[in-house]
């Protein structure tokens, strides 16, 4: 089956895609290579970019998506969808949230960041609300070819700390980078998605990609951790909401406050 169809008349999707897929790839590299991703505020790509990848995840409108999920197939449906544009929305605004807003007073630059990831996982719950089947999440419920228990296990336990930490590295970064880190496995997710409904890929290979794509942040940031007196944080992010299932709202709370006490005692 041919990965083109007739429903992008105009190629929007199909040349976004690819664009966004080289951008990745650049970005990456260089992130894994020399520590930064080279975000130049004085540049014009800087701020043209994340926005290209915006219009990637809208462009997912021309497309026909079932509103309920397969539970054979991993196929988009209409809530992963909608999540998709509002995760990659929430990376696009952080984004340029490190980029405008200036970080003279810390305590203002945190509790806005805090402020937008709050809003954009209000609309995540709103859609949730509507087209949720079956209390399953967007990605830990993702089907398997294979029955093993314990590879859904693990791999359960794997995608909800990533999505923590994702969540955390939203609310403490400094800079565009974790922003781009966050929004590639879920706009790679829909494209894996597009590859198992076109029988290129299986589902367990989706799995495959999609958890290795979340390692990246892990990989790329390891360096940074013997600098990081907040060290504690993110573990104590992963504890409370896991184990003692704190409020997701109060957990963000809880960690913009714990940023603001580093700020004061520097």
């Amino acid at each position: 089956m041919s990965l083109f169809t007739n429903h992008d008349v105009f190629n929007v999707h199909k040349v976004l895609g690819f664009g966004c897929l080289l951008h990745y790839g650049y970005r990456i590299y260089n992130k894994l290579i020399y520590g930064t991703m080279f975000f130049d505020p004085h540049s014009m790509v800087t701020y043209i970019a994340p926005l290209a990848h915006l219009t990637l995840s809208l462009s997912s409108f021309i497309f026909h998506v079932p509103k309920n999920r397969f539970n054979t197939k991993a196929i988009i449906w209409k809530e992963l969808q909608l999540h998709n544009i509002i995760f990659t929305s929430r990376s696009v605004c952080m984004m340029y949230h490190a980029l405008f807003m200036p970080q003279i007073n810390m305590h203002v630059y945190i509790y806005s960041r805090l402020g937008i990831v709050v809003l954009h996982h209000v609309l995540a719950d709103i859609v949730t609300r509507h087209y949720q089947v079956q209390d399953k999440t967007t990605t830990r419920d993702i089907p398997y070819d294979t029955d093993s228990i314990m590879v859904k296990y693990i791999n359960k336990k794997y995608y909800a700390i990533s999505q923590l930490m994702a969540l955390y590295g939203m609310l403490v970064s400094k800079d565009c980078d974790n922003g781009l880190l966050v929004m590639f496995p879920i706009q790679l997710s829909a494209f894996l998605m597009t590859l198992v409904r076109k029988n290129i890929i299986s589902n367990n290979m989706w799995h495959i990609v999609y958890g290795t794509t979340l390692a990246i942040p892990y990989i790329t940031n390891v360096s940074n951790i013997h600098n990081d007196n907040r060290i504690y944080l993110p573990f104590m992010f992963i504890l409370s909401r896991l184990i003692f299932k704190c409020d997701k709202y109060v957990n963000m709370l809880i960690i913009s406050i714990s940023l603001t006490y580093y700020e004061n005692m520097k």
